[in-house]
């Protein structure tokens, strides 16, 4: 009978070389074949929608002879452009009437009909449901809302406005802008 040696044994190597070998390289081959279908079949450079980076202010004007009514001027302040079929004007408190035409002073409600004066001025009022930004609204080049660029919503005290972009490309949306009406 033979003696094994426990020593010899632990020291012979000669099969692992082989076998690291081979897992090494089975290993690096799927590496890059992951890599090279995520670039063939675009997923690495799916960032999502884009969404602008803008800045918006609103206030609220009462309109003399209409307890809590008035109307929100919203103007874009500055940052990216945005075409005016991708942002969509969306809340409550909207103050609109079929019947408010001509003078605003006679009726207690406003629409998009209505035009004032105010301090000297006259003010034009220009969304009174939810919809898109209206187009003639507009100073930039192919109907883009730019710095400056103002829309009059005729709102209840109490309103709540909300600007929503949404992406040319695909459904989403997402918030660009919320107003709210002053405290009472």
């Amino acid at each position: 009978m033979e003696h094994m040696h426990i020593n010899g044994l632990l020291s012979d190597d000669d099969a692992v070389s082989p076998v690291i070998g081979v897992v090494l390289m089975v290993a690096i081959t799927v590496i890059l074949a992951a890599v090279i279908a995520s670039l063939v079949l675009g997923y690495g450079n799916q960032t999502g929608p884009q969404t602008p980076t803008t800045s918006f202010d609103d206030q609220y004007t009462p309109v003399p002879n209409h307890a809590g009514s008035g109307y929100a001027t919203i103007a874009h302040q500055g940052g990216d452009s945005i075409a005016f079929d991708q942002l969509y004007v969306r809340g409550s408190g909207f103050n609109a009437s079929d019947t408010a035409h001509g003078n605003v002073q006679s009726s207690d409600s406003l629409d998009v009909q209505d035009e004032f004066y105010e301090d000297g001025g006259s003010v034009r009022l220009h969304v009174n449901e939810t919809g898109f930004w209206p187009a003639d609204r507009t100073s930039g080049e192919e109907s883009q809302i730019i710095t400056e660029d103002s829309i009059n919503v005729p709102v209840d005290r109490d309103y709540e406005l909300t600007l929503v972009y949404r992406s040319p490309n695909d459904e989403s949306s997402s918030i660009v802008y919320t107003a709210e009406g002053p405290a009472t």
